[in-house]
């Protein structure tokens, strides 16, 4: 084709997803816009009954999709799927849909889906299951003067307590969370080195106050805020420990190529009653599908034994894939 391909971005409230949207737009090398969508309050009733419309989204984010439609639209989550569907009628079926994570619909509705293992997304031609979640930060950001200073200032090894919370029937378990906190801290006494705590949005405040209590009086821990951004503690760390609820975190550690933990979360009430035991016998996200899976691979282990190993690039895997699929676009 003539020209530069027209490229949308679909973006949501959840950071994680916007990341990993963001990471595939970034790396495939050409300009592309992004568009924010907000939901209606009855978006789950209006999806059922106008499935092809965007008559959920709010008025606000409806003004935002018009002409020129773009060539290529990629999305992430459930209620993008219909704005994604409509976008290309609307285009007269010319732009090319790519789906991340899990739509739950039809594969064939997409020109391409690329997913991860903790999603029950059928084998098809235009599926690819991506060993680990997309992430934005391969190359992290330089450090400030003051994050470098900061960080040099502490005893090495490094070890990075990332801190998850609440995600869809799963919950930190904060006895667990507790005891790892117990051994680190032990271990980086008897040891040497500094232990470093970087909360996130989704994590409770009673889980934070727990952490701030456990390290009051330990001169080898910290709790990182907004003095040292998360990417640039992610790619100082020498050793990583990680809430098992999210995934993004976890892949985002595991491929700086260090040694990666995993502290277990725990079902909810609605996870107990609707996951089961068995992780391949739902058609739900489930992350122990995605435990087994780097667990398998050497990938990541325990608290008291974590583990590093090589993984395929997924970033690059994914480009390569939305390169082949749709390269009258990028010739």
């Amino acid at each position: 084709m003539s020209g530069l391909p027209r490229i949308w971005l679909l973006l949501g409230h959840r950071r994680g997803d916007n990341n990993q949207l963001l990471a595939l737009g970034e790396a495939l090398g050409l300009p592309f816009e992004t568009r924010t969508l907000a939901y209606r309050r009855s978006a789950r009733l209006i999806m059922r009954l106008l499935p092809s419309s965007i008559a959920h989204l709010t008025a606000a984010s409806r003004a935002t999709l018009g002409p020129p439609w773009p060539d290529l639209v990629i999305g992430i989550g459930r209620r993008s799927v219909p704005v994604a569907r409509w976008i290309k009628a609307m285009s007269g079926d010319k732009a090319g849909i790519v789906r991340l994570g899990h739509p739950r619909a039809p594969s064939n509705w997409f020109d391409l889906v690329l997913t991860t293992p903790q999603y029950p997304v059928p084998e098809a031609p235009g599926v690819v299951t991506l060993p680990l979640a997309l992430n934005r930060f391969r190359d992290p950001p330089a450090p400030t003067h003051d994050e470098q200073t900061l960080l040099d200032s502490l005893p090495r090894p490094h070890v990075l307590l990332s801190l998850g919370g609440t995600a869809p029937m799963w919950r930190l378990d904060l006895e667990q969370l507790d005891g790892a906190l117990a051994k680190m801290l032990r271990s980086t006494k008897r040891e040497g080195g500094t232990l470093l705590v970087a909360p996130s949005p989704r994590t409770p405040v009673d889980a934070i106050n727990r952490v701030s209590e456990a390290i009051a009086n330990a001169p080898n821990a910290r709790l990182l805020g907004p003095d040292v951004r998360y990417p640039v503690a992610v790619a100082d760390a020498d050793e990583h420990v990680v809430t098992a609820d999210s995934v993004s975190m976890i892949s985002e550690a595991i491929v700086t190529g260090k040694p990666v933990g995993l502290i277990p979360v725990r079902r909810d009430l609605r996870g107990r009653l609707r996951l089961g035991g068995d992780p391949e016998g739902n058609a739900l996200r489930d992350p122990r599908r995605f435990w087994r899976h780097v667990e398998a691979l050497g990938l990541a282990g325990t608290v008291d034994a974590p583990r590093k190993g090589h993984v395929p690039d997924p970033l690059a895997i994914a480009v390569a894939e939305v390169r082949r699929r749709f390269a009258l676009l990028f010739d």
